[in-house]
């Protein structure tokens, strides 16, 4: 069971104030037009927020792949990738709510 609400998100504008919706409509995040002065900001921000639940996807698609291969270069280098797994692991545990 996931701890968060499933994607997709998408992007909804209503008069320079961008909200973040699950796909069922849900208002799961909103940016302000006085937090930021930048419009464009805004709409990045909320673009990103929506984004959240495909990028978890594809780090965890990564991770998988890391978990059963060894990353060889195009040379036939072997690298070792066991800093890039626990980082990965991190992000996916901080994007759950298990670590803070």
């Amino acid at each position: 069971m996931s701890r968060y609400t499933p994607g997709p998100w998408l992007v909804k504008e209503e008069d320079g104030t961008y909200g973040v919706f699950s796909g069922e409509g849900s208002l799961l995040a909103i940016t302000l037009p006085n937090d930021i002065k930048d419009k464009n900001a805004h709409k990045a921000n909320a673009s990103l927020m929506a984004t959240a639940p495909r990028l978890l996807e594809v780090i965890k698609e990564i991770k998988e792949h890391l978990d059963n291969n060894m990353i060889v270069t195009g040379d036939g280098y072997k690298l070792n990738d066991r800093g890039l797994r626990e980082s990965i692991t991190d992000a996916i545990l901080r994007a759950e709510g298990y670590r803070l």
